[in-house]
């Protein structure tokens, strides 16, 4: 059996539990906070934006040092890292504590998440990449499904949102130990070969794929691009546009979901079950644009689809009244946030080829981070100032649309070498 699927299994796992207990789970521990504590909305969500901006500012770094220390490395020190930040706030509640936990367990996230999981299926995936991403990102999507109602239930068990930070803490940790056993770098670390072929095999293969790619419409690279030759095509800032404001719009509604519900006359429950249906069909649009993704669609209109889909999800959210528009609106933009990911992220791969992927993605999640950051902090005043989100939800999806007509204009980008699609 080909390890990589273990090792796919693994890193999932701990993506979806990364996720799930930092970035859910802040999500739902925070009203609790403010309700406790007294703090403003805007005050509480400045952590989550704090958070945010650090997950992307951290990237770069963590990028380059993973390089250095390899990403099993990385993924162990990031549990200790996120259990330093949860530990923070659960014996000490000041805002300034709380803000300073916030930029350690964003870097702890970016150590165990996104960055070292894509560079592990790059390495381990070649044929069955765009599926290998796809099943990797749909486990973090799967952290909103478990996470949400998982840290809803700590509070309610305990009634108090204090041993919610444990449990983060403990989460973390836990997933630096599945590295430690589970996680290996490269297939040749267990005497294996990239997707469990011989090299001669898979170039038997690749020549076959080829004409399939070609029929099927999906365009792959036959070279790895350099970073500065990346940054010299349109497509690329493109991709990195559009995808960053499709990130932004999960972050501002998954800090702000449960206060938007509860303003619009909603329990808690509801907006907690809100929140993990929106996981759930982000995890379902993962999966489904990995699993299209290689030889079925070009992942440039899984990505046009997503953005299209998450427009309309937040033009519904916008004036959700009831339950049944509060879950319509979750379905489309969960669903559309997950084909959408994917798809720009296979396309950086597909585009500039794997090697240089990961430094790729670092800036699109640098740049997602920092505009969610802000678009975090300004729904939170829009929230203070108006009562409410609709002024903010509004203007958001005047962007997401700019955002998805931009798409429109991604070309697939031709080397240096003459290679054409």
């Amino acid at each position: 059996m080909y390890y990589g699927w273990i090792l796919l299994a693994a890193i999932g796992f701990i993506y979806m539990a990364c996720v799930g207990a930092v970035f859910y789970g802040l999500s739902v521990i925070m009203p609790e906070m403010i309700d406790d504590l007294g703090w403003t909305r805007a005050q509480a969500t400045t952590g989550f934006a704090i958070l945010s901006m650090v997950i992307g500012l951290a990237g770069p770094v963590v990028t380059t040092l993973m390089q250095k220390i390899s990403p099993r490395l990385m993924i162990i020190l990031g549990g200790f890292v996120s259990a330093t930040g949860a530990a923070l706030v659960y014996f000490n509640h000041s805002l300034p504590v709380y803000y300073f936990a916030t930029v350690i367990l964003g870097c702890g996230m970016t150590m165990q998440a996104v960055l070292p999981g894509t560079q592990l299926v790059t390495q381990w995936f070649h044929q069955r990449r765009s599926m290998a991403l796809g099943i990797f990102m749909a486990a973090g999507g799967f952290g909103g499904v478990v996470g949400a109602p998982s840290f809803t239930g700590v509070i309610h068990l305990f009634n108090d949102w204090r041993p919610a930070w444990l449990f983060i803490g403990l989460v973390s940790l836990s997933a630096s130990a599945l590295s430690l056993l589970a996680v290996r770098n490269k297939p040749e670390d267990v005497g294996q070969h990239i997707d469990g072929l011989d090299p001669e095999h898979q170039n038997k293969e690749a020549n076959a794929k080829s004409t399939g790619n070609a029929k099927a419409g999906v365009y792959k690279t036959s070279r790895n691009w350099t970073v500065k030759e990346a940054f010299l095509d349109s497509t690329y800032w493109i991709i990195l546009a559009s995808g960053s404001l499709a990130v932004t719009g999960h972050m501002i509604v998954s800090s702000q979901l449960v206060l938007h519900a509860k303003d619009m006359g909603m329990s808690a429950l509801i907006a907690a079950t809100a929140l993990g249906i929106q996981g759930a069909f982000t995890t379902s649009g993962r999966f489904l644009s990995g699993l299209l993704g290689d030889y079925t669609i070009e992942p440039r209109t899984l990505f046009f689809s997503g953005m299209a889909s998450e427009w309309i999800g937040m033009v519904i959210l916008t004036n959700a009244s009831n339950p049944i528009l509060l879950y319509t609106s979750v379905v489309f933009f969960g669903l559309g946030f997950g084909l959408g990911l994917v798809g720009s992220t296979a396309m950086l791969a597909n585009y500039y080829g794997p090697e240089n992927t990961p430094t790729l993605l670092s800036y699109r999640i640098l740049l997602s981070t920092v505009l969610g950051a802000v678009g975090v902090v300004v729904a939170g005043y829009c929230g203070d100032i108006f009562g409410g989100y609709r002024e903010a939800f509004n203007g958001y999806a005047v962007l997401l649309l700019l955002a998805t007509l931009l798409v429109l204009l991604i070309k697939t980008p031709k080397a240096d070498t003459g290679e054409t699609p």
